[in-house]
């Protein structure tokens, strides 16, 4: 019951990109919640002693928005979700569950938690009003960039084709990609092609030898 009261009252959702344009839209900050739903103990903790709290739902409602990135064993979920998650895991170098992290609307990580934050609603507030000043000393320290992020479900592919590009998170500090449902960096590879730069709307790798640009489609 706490879990569908969570669920239902503070409006997580389970897309980034949407949380994305919200938070733009609205300049607040975005919560990502990794966690097991439905099997992680202290995921479930978290979730009935502070964020299916009213004190929390309220607080996030102004000025929070958030994200669940779920790792299931019994709840379905689709394809493209599942390797959305996978990526956002790989990018943020989720070890365990449950992992928060804060972020600005641009991508910068303004804190990341791994597991259980004791104190319900009262410490996890006081934390995230601590961050709320950090995110207005960066935004006025450097532009906000475009953050184009997509995952849309690709087809099979075929062997030697080259790695599909299916987002970027582009910020100042730390712009990856992901090719093929793998995050990367500048410099890195995935399956023999490499991440030479990353741009808000396009990707330089190296591909059989020769430089390309990738963008979304």
């Amino acid at each position: 019951m706490a879990g569908q009261a969570f669920a239902a009252d503070s409006a997580w959702l389970a897309s980034v990109p949407q949380a994305i344009d919200q938070a733009k839209r609205e300049n607040k900050l975005l919560l990502l919640d990794f966690t097991g739903s439905d099997w992680c103990g202290w995921c479930k903790k978290l979730d009935a002693e502070t964020f299916s709290q009213p004190e929390f739902i309220d607080y996030a409602a102004k000025n929070l928005v958030l994200v669940q990135v779920d790792f299931p064993r019994q709840k379905p979920q689709s394809a493209a979700l599942k390797e959305a998650n996978k990526a956002l895991k790989e990018k943020f170098n989720v070890k365990g569950f449950p992992t928060l992290v804060v972020l600005k609307p641009d991508g910068t990580v303004l804190w990341k938690k791994t597991g259980y934050l004791a104190g319900g609603p009262k410490t996890m507030i006081a934390k995230l009003d601590e961050l709320i000043p950090k995110a207005a000393v960066l935004a006025s320290a450097a532009p906000t960039v475009a953050i184009p992020v997509q995952w849309p479900a690709p087809p099979p592919r075929v062997a030697g084709d080259e790695p599909r590009l299916q987002g970027i998170f582009y910020s100042s500090l730390h712009p990856s990609v992901i090719l093929e449902g793998k995050s990367c960096a500048e410099g890195e590879s995935v399956d023999g092609m490499r991440v030479l730069k990353i741009a808000p709307d396009k990707v330089t790798v190296e591909w059989n030898g020769k430089a390309k640009e990738l963008r979304m489609n």
